[in-house]
């Protein structure tokens, strides 16, 4: 099949764009959705982490770092894993322990990127045994849990390839069957290239 030469770009820059870490596990020719597993994924989220919050004026300090992500092969909302740390103004950091944390997911188009969409605290493994995590510092985690599904990003796409593309956009995202399912406003199939002029 003979494509355009604007078309031809216009994949090739659709594969750099989701080249890595945001690459396509299965794409059909003439399919406007792409499948991303939890680990092309995960190695976006180890570049964006540790991660500090300051609550209240900066009274009080959270950070979170080691993210784990995982996508369930069934449900709507992905699983992500943190370690976490406490520290009052002033003073040294307190391990508070592993936040086990679910959410589902959403698009945003103005800085073409995947957010977290009501994410909960589902559980919180103390550091050490016989330790108790308190009421405020449960306060503090979703603070941080609500403020970083609002600034932060799971992946954000290229806006200079983004721009490149034309009338290719992201309409929105998903969680299906384990994957994370990116739907586009036309079909993404890869054009064969082996026909491109010399």
């Amino acid at each position: 099949m003979s494509f355009p030469l604007g078309n031809r770009f216009k994949s090739a820059c659709l594969a750099l764009l989701l080249a890595s870490p945001f690459a396509a596990i299965a794409a059909e020719t003439d399919s406007n959705e792409l499948s991303v597993d939890a680990p092309r994924v995960q190695q976006y989220l180890d570049t964006a982490f540790p991660y500090e919050y300051e609550a209240l004026g900066g009274l009080f300090t959270l950070t979170a770092r080691d993210p784990k992500l995982t996508i369930p092969a069934s449900g709507e909302r992905l699983l992500m894993a943190f370690s976490a740390s406490a520290a009052q103004a002033g003073g040294s950091e307190t391990p508070v322990g592993r936040i086990q944390m679910s959410s589902g997911l959403r698009y945003d188009p103005r800085d073409n990127a995947l957010y977290l969409d009501q994410p909960t605290v589902d559980d919180v493994q103390p550091a050490s045994s016989g330790q108790r995590v308190d009421e405020q510092t449960r306060m503090l985690l979703n603070l941080w849990l609500t403020d970083y599904a609002r600034k932060e990003p799971l992946y954000k796409l290229d806006p200079a390839l983004v721009a490149n593309l034309g009338g290719v956009k992201v309409e929105s995202a998903r969680i299906e069957n384990g994957h994370i399912v990116v739907r586009f406003n036309q079909p993404v199939g890869m054009p064969d290239l082996s026909d491109a002029p010399n």
